[in-house]
């Protein structure tokens, strides 16, 4: 129960309901030299992380230091382990649910090195009760891609979870290398999660997100959907290693 608590303050604390609420907070005591601070430190975060060139700005760090791996490194790869990212439900032309846009990326890569090295892919996502684990719905659009060696692991409901059912898996198969399907941005805390259970990572990073435009311009100052949620997602890993160091100590990348 404590970690589903944690989680719900996390969403509150990550745009736009953060910077939102500092907002509101403000205007309730917007008769305050506080309350005026507050306001405009709120709305001034909010419009910050709504701009492209913030959310790259915030993105770099994570996903830089990867690249997509080798011939000699696909030639020592023993597996691939792709990790699902969430449900895309009201999904009626796939009988009403599927795997949402940021899996089907992840599954597409998965299947591309799957065909240049023939190895089998293991998806890994769990579900609530009563609900299909992802990991089912992964597996389908894996064989829609051409992928012919499937396993499914259904249990994992985070991250950590991801690393420690699909560790138990190849284990009892004796495999020790994987090549590490995720969005670059997610790789430093999926790496750390899955060398913590004693596995060799080769990270094998899918879907950065890169700035179209590099220079500065008027359009850069325009606010846009895609950047809130870009920076969303990168906060979320900014939060989420915090959280692995709190928990496991050192470097998020440091085998235990």
């Amino acid at each position: 129960m404590e970690i589903f608590s944690l989680r719900a303050l996390a969403d509150w604390l990550l745009p736009p309901s953060g910077p939102l609420l500092l907002a509101l907070l403000g205007l309730m005591l917007h008769r305050t030299l506080v309350g005026k601070v507050l306001l405009v430190a709120g709305l001034l975060v909010l419009y910050a992380l709504s701009l492209p060139p913030v959310s790259y700005a915030l993105m770099a760090p994570l996903q830089g230091p990867y690249q997509p791996p080798d011939s000699e490194a696909l030639e020592r790869a023993e597996a691939i382990v792709v990790l699902g990212a969430g449900y895309r439900s009201g999904a009626v032309e796939f009988s009403g649910e599927t795997v949402n846009d940021l899996a089907l990326v992840r599954l597409r890569y998965a299947a591309a090195l799957h065909q240049q090295t023939g190895l089998p892919v293991l998806a890994t996502g769990g579900a609530a009760k009563n609900r299909e684990p992802e990991a089912r719905w992964m597996a389908e659009v894996l064989e829609q891609f051409g992928v012919n060696s499937i396993w499914q692991e259904p249990l994992a409901r985070d991250t950590e979870g991801n690393a420690r059912h699909s560790a138990a898996m190849l284990q009892e198969h004796g495999l020790q290398r994987v090549l590490l399907v995720t969005h670059a941005h997610h790789l430093p805390r999926a790496s750390a999660a899955f060398e913590r259970t004693g596995l060799e990572v080769i990270p094998a990073p899918t879907g950065a997100f890169v700035a179209h435009d590099a220079t500065l311009s008027l359009g850069a100052l325009k606010p846009q959907a895609n950047a809130i949620r870009n920076s969303w997602l990168a906060m979320h890993e900014y939060l989420g290693i915090l959280w692995y160091r709190w928990q496991y100590g050192g470097h998020p990348s440091t085998r235990d």
